[in-house]
């Protein structure tokens, strides 16, 4: 994680969403999920499921952490609207990197690359 990567959102729901279930937008409607986090990712969507966490303490569930090869992913809604827009990844050597995902644009921005020690 030396470096910021562009993530593509498909790969990255493949790769570290044990779980993550492919939609596209055809089955969204079809499915009264109102309780899920979503990832948009061009004309694809994946459903991570449920959100678990309340990461900022406000009362409301917003996140969900999935783990492989301890590698640590946490999907975030930071505005309830159950679109993931935050994504906070830890490896098991303590570097993390965070991106979010920019409204105006719909592209995932770097905002925080670091070290947990």
């Amino acid at each position: 994680m030396d470096e910021w990567m562009e993530p593509d959102a498909a790969d990255a729901m493949g790769a570290h969403a044990d779980g993550a279930e492919y939609c596209g937008e055809e089955n969204l409607s079809d499915a009264a999920l109102d309780d899920h986090l979503w990832v948009f990712a061009g004309e694809s969507v994946w459903d991570l499921g449920p959100a678990e966490v309340d990461s900022s303490a406000d009362g409301v569930v917003d996140s969900l952490a999935r783990s492989v090869d301890g590698q640590v992913t946490v999907y975030t809604d930071t505005d309830s609207d159950g679109q993931v827009d935050r994504i906070t990844e830890l490896d098991a050597t303590g570097d993390l990197a965070v991106t979010a995902l920019d409204p105006g644009t719909g592209e995932w921005r770097p905002t925080q690359l670091g070290r947990l020690d």
